[in-house]
C-alpha cells in the first residue's frame, strides 16, 4: 500500500541518507540519489496518517488547476496560499505544470501523448516533458524551476504504467501531494484510452535524482514512521467521455472559485445551495460528482458556513469523508 510505502522509504532516508549541509532557511537535508519506487494500485493515493494528513482540497484543486492549463497565482493560491511566495511577479507562476501539460499549441503535451498512445499504444514517445529550457535555464537565481523533469506512459499487456522522473523531491512534505497528481494523470490517461482499448490502470514508477528530507522534519518523520500504515484507495475514474467530464467539473471549480472568492472579498453571503443545484449541470458520473462535493466542501469553509461544511461533508463517500472531517479539525471554522 501506498502509505506504507512511503514511510518506508522515509525511514530509508533516515537510515542510510547522505547528510548535505546547506545554509538556507530550508537548512540541512539528507539525500538519497538515483532514488526509485514502484506503486501496484495508483488508486491508493492518499495518506492517512493523522500526523501528516494531507489536505484533500489542495490536492483536488490543485489536480484542477493543472489540467485547466491554468498558471494564475489567484487561482492556486485559493486552495494554497503559500504559494504566492513562490511567484516571482505575483501574477503567474511560470513554473507551473499546467502551462506545460495542458498549455496552447506544443505545450499541450498531454493532449499530443494521448494522439501519440491513441493512434499506437505500443509507442514509447508517450512522453511530456515538464522541465523545459526554455523557460528553465534563463536566470540561474529563478526560484520558479519545477522538480518533475518527465512524465511517461507505456501501454503494456493492457494496462497504463506510468513512469515519473524527478530532478528533486523533498519526500516527506511534497511527495505526497506529488504522488496524487502524478497518479490522478496516469488515471487520466487510463481512461481516455479505456474505450479506445479496454486498458486499465497499471504501475506507477517514480525515480529521484535527489530524494531527500530536511533534518528540521526529522522529529515528525519518526513519529509518522511510527504510526501502522492504512490503505485507503480511490474509486475508479469512469472512462466514458473523460475528457468532457474532466472540461465540466474544470468548468464547475471555476465558477464556484470565482463566486466564493468575489463573496468572502466583500464580505457578503453566499448560497451555496445554488451550486449544488448547478452541480448536478456539471457532472453526471457519481465519482466526478464527489469531486464536485469536495469543492463545495471548500467554499463552505471559505465563507466560514459550517452547517453546510457539515451537510456536504455528509455525502461523500469514507474515503473523501475522513480527509474533509480530519481539515475541520486541523482548520476549524471561526466565524
Amino acid at each position: 500500500m501506498w502509505e506504507e510505502t512511503w514511510k518506508n522509504h522515509l525511514k530509508k532516508i533516515l537510515d542510510n541518507g547522505y547528510m548535505v549541509e546547506k545554509n538556507t532557511a530550508k537548512g540541512n537535508f539528507k539525500e538519497l540519489i538515483a532514488h526509485q519506487f514502484t506503486l501496484d494500485n495508483p488508486r491508493d493515493r492518499l495518506i492517512i496518517d493523522n500526523k501528516r494528513s494531507m489536505n484533500i482540497f489542495q490536492c483536488i484543486g490543485q489536480f484542477l488547476w493543472i489540467t485547466q492549463g491554468n498558471f494564475s497565482v489567484a487561482d492556486i493560491a485559493y486552495y494554497q496560499p503559500a504559494a504566492r511566495k513562490y511567484s516571482s511577479d505575483g501574477i503567474t507562476m511560470i513554473g507551473a505544470y499546467g502551462l506545460r501539460l495542458f498549455g496552447i499549441h506544443h505545450l499541450n503535451q498531454m493532449n499530443y501523448l494521448l494522439e501519440v498512445l491513441g493512434e499506437d499504444p505500443t509507442k514509447r514517445k508517450a512522453v511530456a516533458s515538464v522541465y523545459l529550457p526554455q523557460f528553465d535555464q534563463h536566470n540561474k537565481k529563478n526560484e520558479e524551476v519545477p522538480c518533475t523533469l518527465n512524465l511517461q506512459y507505456l501501454v503494456r499487456d493492457k494496462k497504463v504504467h506510468a513512469v515519473t522522473y524527478m530532478r528533486s523531491q523533498d519526500a516527506y512534505n511534497i511527495l505526497p501531494y506529488d504522488l496524487f497528481i502524478f497518479t490522478m494523470l496516469q488515471e487520466y490517461v487510463t481512461a481516455y484510452l479505456g474505450g479506445q482499448y479496454n486498458v486499465e490502470l497499471g504501475e506507477y514508477h517514480h525515480f529521484s535524482g535527489s530524494f531527500h528530507t530536511y533534518e528540521r522534519d526529522e522529529d515528525a518523520i519518526r513519529k509518522v514512521i511510527a504510526n501502522p500504515a492504512k490503505c485507503t484507495p480511490m474509486g475508479k475514474m469512469p472512462p466514458d467521455d473523460v475528457y468532457l467530464e474532466l472540461g465540466r467539473i474544470n468548468d464547475f471549480e471555476m465558477v464556484l472559485r470565482n463566486a466564493v472568492s468575489f463573496h468572502t472579498k466583500k464580505e457578503i453571503f453566499l448560497d451555496l445551495d445554488v451550486y449544488e443545484k448547478a452541480l448536478e449541470g456539471y457532472a453526471d458520473h457519481p465519482y466526478w460528482k464527489q469531486i464536485g462535493i469536495i469543492l463545495l466542501c471548500y467554499g463552505a469553509w471559505k465563507v466560514k458556513n459550517l452547517g453546510d461544511y457539515e451537510r456536504f461533508m455528509n455525502k461523500l463517500t469514507p474515503v473523501y469523508h475522513h480527509h474533509v472531517k480530519q481539515f475541520l479539525i486541523t482548520h476549524p471554522i471561526i466565524p
